[in-house]
């Protein structure tokens, strides 16, 4: 068969293929004259078409008469029909032909005698793929009509605006040399996996609150015309000067340098230093000084606990469609002697614009602490009104039946839930005849009873004139081993107890409240005041903080100790009055403005001291959102806000001793766990909460754990002790939708290791010792410095 031009759309015909250059065992059908050399005519019937997806008039027609078909499917067809497939006239054509594709063309008018017809050559193939389109011939009038005539370019000036914009180097060009130690060559790498969700962000859709919100028409009319405005600026405006400085190393000259190296002082040197000089690079050769001795550490002999056991399990879940659904729980605060009974308040998500325009409507709609129990999920057992939005509230420790909140108009409120302890006792076991609740009436038929939540009022309300001029952020009651005079100091009590809290608002003030102001708690509604202000300001004076919240020495644990309403043992009256001994006034605040200041409250302001701030630590980019002490170590503090969070020590100045790194989402609240020393918990704006195993690792959470698709707005951590069902720690979590997570903490993170108090503390005392070095450290070069400036000069 004689071969075709490869730039020729159709072939001349071939001549007969000569039948000694074929097997005998193939046929080869004889080719009509016209048919162009690398052509091939078959016939497909029906089923081949269908089954290679080439059916004529579907996936062939007259205007795309082409189709690719892999020479793999060919080869599989021979070998699966063999003589009876329409292939087998091209089975050694098939075969021989070099590339992985072959083209099949339909041929509807049987112009080759057949209705298809394959190209079994590659310059066949590619003739009909590319086919060469003639060129038309152009006129001759047309192309002269369109050559252009050269003519003399005369400059109008536009030469020198080019030469003026060209660049000209003006200096020599700087060389830049790049080198490499020799013994960085050939390092190992070590690399580590990474799980493709931790780079994944997901972004929900969510409902639009403004989709419903319909507006009134107003006609509205405006001039096509600029109005002229008449203003003025005193801004001071300096003219900027571009400024270098240039300067050249001190040189010396050869020949005092070769006098040097040539004196016998310096071999003196040489000889003196050589055996300290072969002993430090024998040590180079012994160990590596670049390894990273924290990543060789083995691992410690404990099997810690891993998989569903290192996940916080969620226990139960609260919402009432009616108080707290689409609004932030602001505050959590577990009960001190009832088992299973969490408090929480309720805030609506709107701003402060929103809020002055809702004006006095917003007050209809009724704020109140609602109060949970684990033996009904459904129904709230108390409601408690407040005349605004609660931001804050917490139990008496000594005394579980009093709550005081505070509002976010600056009351302080009351509430006295001493009738319905019995409610707050009883279980479910009420509809079928079994425990009746002391607030239910005898009687009747129990089977269709519906219980109605009962809803108290507020027993007292502080004054508006004294109280707060801004939102209350913390409320706390103050220990009952400390009590306050009208000044500030701490004075004996009696062993009636007393009853005094403190506030934080964002009116920069921090106020001290005693309930014994009157008899009776409800002869303080609406003249209750502080006895005692506390107003901070920046050290400069220049400006308020914000507080938002508030650290004295004691609160916490007294907090944390499940309510005790049996009088104090000896021993217990020991240890008061020992902490007592060691009363210190001073207390950490965070600020809105994103500071921690430690101040002291029986400081006064005088003229050489304008604040009563002693320190002010600006760490976090944002505002501060939660700090509380460690219960294990009361000089350890947990501030959390903006992006990062930081572990403080109380007296050291230097910084903190551990920073978080900056993370994708804003952390909110910060909780110690009250039976591990080196356990704390972060809960983050994106719903998830971090948990921190100081004896893990210090740089990274041990667990990142999804918990809501919110934010969790408040997080507080109980611990139940005794033979009863409740004797595990739950974490009580709430979040913007008005959801209470209630989560049961795994014993693995709840149980203590051996020594590991004594191990954190030394962590603590590692890190102050790393914070004294760097301090140390910064005074010995700015020393250096400022000694080398000097000869410079």
């Amino acid at each position: 068969m004689s071969k075709a031009p490869s730039q020729a759309v159709l072939a001349p015909p071939a001549s007969a293929p000569d039948p000694s250059q074929q097997p005998s065992s193939v046929p080869v059908p004889e080719l009509p004259a016209s048919i162009p050399a690398g052509v091939l005519p078959l016939f497909l019937t029906t089923a081949t078409q269908d089954l290679f997806k080439v059916r004529a008039g579907e996936d062939v027609t007259v205007e795309k008469p082409m189709k690719i078909i892999p020479k793999a499917d060919l080869l599989a067809d021979l070998h699966a029909r063999l003589a009876i497939g329409d292939f087998y006239p091209a089975k050694q054509q098939i075969m021989e032909f070099p590339e992985d594709e072959m083209l099949l063309y339909y041929d509807p008018e049987f112009k080759y005698g057949q209705n298809f017809f394959i190209c079994v050559t590659v310059p066949a193939m590619e003739a009909f793929l590319k086919p060469i389109v003639p060129q038309e011939a152009i006129d001759p009038a047309v192309e002269a009509a369109k050559t252009a005539r050269s003519r003399k370019w005369e400059s109008l000036g536009s030469d020198l605006e080019i030469e003026g914009e060209r660049v000209v180097s003006t200096r020599d060009l700087i060389h830049v040399k790049v080198s490499r130690k020799r013994r960085e060559f050939g390092s190992t790498c070590k690399f580590g996996d990474r799980d493709a969700h931790d780079a994944y962000l997901e972004s929900k859709p969510f409902r639009d609150p403004t989709y419903d919100l319909s507006r009134m028409e107003v006609p509205n009319a405006c001039q096509a015309i600029p109005e002229v405005a008449h203003s003025q600026a005193q801004t001071a405006w300096y003219r900027p000067l571009n400024f270098a400085v240039q300067y050249h190393p001190i040189v010396m000259p050869p020949e005092e340098q070769e006098s040097i190296m040539s004196s016998d002082s310096l071999m003196e040197f040489v000889q003196t230093v050589t055996i300290r000089f072969e002993k430090a690079l024998q040590q180079n050769g012994i160990m590596d000084i670049f390894r990273d001795d924290y990543r060789e550490l083995g691992d410690e002999d404990v099997a810690l606990e891993q998989g569903v056991h290192a996940y916080l399990q969620e226990y139960q879940s609260f919402t009432d469609l009616k108080h707290s659904k689409d609004k932030s729980i602001s505050c959590v605060d577990w009960h001190p002697v009832q088992r299973g009974v969490v408090a929480i308040s309720c805030a609506r998500r709107v701003t402060f614009d929103d809020r002055v325009e809702l004006g006095d409507n917003g007050q209809h709609q009724h704020s109140s602490i609602l109060i949970w129990s684990f033996h009904d999920p459904i129904h709230p057992q108390l409601i408690l009104h407040a005349p605004d939005d609660i931001m804050c509230l917490q139990f008496d420790p000594r005394d579980p039946n009093i709550i005081a909140g505070g509002c976010i108009n600056g009351q302080i409120v009351l509430w006295d839930i001493a009738e319905y302890q019995d409610k707050l006792k009883s279980s479910r076991k009420t509809s079928t005849g079994g425990q009746n609740t002391g607030d239910e009436a005898t009687g009747g038929d129990t089977t269709e009873r519906v219980t109605e939540t009962p809803a108290l009022k507020w027993l007292a309300v502080s004054s508006i004139e004294f109280g707060h001029r801004a939102a209350v952020t913390d409320i706390q009651w103050l220990p009952s081993h400390i009590e306050l005079g009208h000044s500030g100091e701490a004075v004996e009590h009696s062993e009636g107890g007393h009853r005094q809290l403190v506030t934080t608002s964002l009116d920069g003030q921090v106020a001290f409240w005693d309930t014994k102001y009157k008899k009776e708690l409800k002869a303080l509604d609406l003249v209750w005041k502080p006895f005692q202000r506390v107003p901070l300001s920046a050290m400069d004076n220049t400006f308020d903080y914000g507080l938002t919240k508030i650290s004295i020495l004691g609160s916490q644990k007294e907090h944390s100790i499940s309510g005790n309403i049996f009088p104090p043992t000896s021993s217990q009256k020991k240890q008061r009055d020992s902490v007592a001994s060691g009363f210190s006034s001073k207390f950490f605040c965070a600020t809105e403005e994103g500071d921690l200041i430690y101040s002291d409250w029986t400081d006064k302001a005088s003229e050489e001291k304008a604040s009563r701030v002693e320190h002010a630590y600006s760490y976090h980019f944002g505002p501060m959102s939660d700090l509380q002490r460690s219960p294990f170590f009361p000089d350890i503090l947990l501030s959390v806000g903006g992006w990062s969070f930081h572990i403080w020590k109380e007296k050291v100045t230097a910084g903190p001793l551990l920073s978080s790194t900056p993370s994708p989402s804003y952390l909110i609240c910060g909780r110690w766990s009250p039976t591990r020393p080196g356990v704390f918990y972060i809960s983050k704006a994106d719903g998830t909460i971090e948990i921190w195993d100081l004896l893990d690792r210090s740089h990274v959470p041990t667990t990142t754990q999804n918990i809501s698709s919110i934010a969790i707005s408040y997080m507080a951590i109980r611990q139940y002790s005794g033979k009863s069902q409740l004797q595990h720690q739950f974490i009580a979590a709430g979040d913007d939708e008005g959801t209470l997570h209630i989560l049961e903490v795994p014993r693995n993170l709840t149980k203590a290791s051996k020594n590991e108090k004594s191990f954190v503390r030394a962590f603590f005392d590692r890190e102050v010792r790393r914070l004294n070095y760097v301090q140390e450290r910064k005074q010995l070069r700015a020393k250096e410095r400022a000694r080398f400036d000097a000869i410079a000069m």
